[in-house]
């Protein structure tokens, strides 16, 4: 979705969000630098009053599926603040990220479900593990393995105009 489209999304919406380090450049590449992107997801998440259902963090890129009740203006300021304190905490103020990031509105309980399955077997595919639930940088355990997680929510019931209440286990 083009950046002049996000503030039309007024109200509750759901997205699914990825933002990629400059030219893909594996900049993630150890457990301390994964940690620290993930405590900074955390954090913006704790920051920005929204709704983290599902994430994966990878060497050059993370997805994100992630609601706001009030739309666009939520996910700019989110994506604003979350690459931000990123880049500064790693690498300083040099670029960091690609400009922009990509987002998809998730309005459907089947969107909902593919995406969140391919945030999960993304490390999978690339080769970084064998199985999802072995990638510690995913939200895969919380849905699948009941792990505890404050930051990560499986209810819908914030979204109002769309019941997806059913996919909860």
């Amino acid at each position: 979705m083009g950046k002049r489209y996000r503030t039309l999304i007024q109200g509750p919406a759901l997205f699914f969000v990825t933002t990629s380090t400059l030219d893909r450049k594996n900049y993630f590449t150890n457990k301390a630098k994964l940690a620290l992107v993930r405590a900074e997801l955390f954090r913006t998440v704790e920051l920005c009053d929204c709704y983290l259902m599902g994430y994966v963090i990878m060497p050059n890129h993370v997805h994100v599926l992630i609601g706001f009740i009030d739309g666009g203006k939520g996910l700019i300021k989110f994506m604003h603040s979350f690459k931000g304190i990123v880049r500064k905490r790693l690498i300083g103020d040099n670029l960091f990220w690609e400009r922009g990031y990509d987002d998809l509105v998730i309005i459907t309980e089947e969107q909902f479900k593919i995406k969140l399955n391919y945030i999960h077997f993304n490390p999978v595919k690339r080769g970084l593990v064998e199985a999802p639930e072995d990638w510690r940088f995913s939200s895969y355990r919380f849905w699948e393995m009941n792990e505890s997680n404050a930051y990560l929510t499986m209810d819908f019931s914030w979204m109002k105009t769309v019941d997806f209440n059913h996919t909860q286990k």
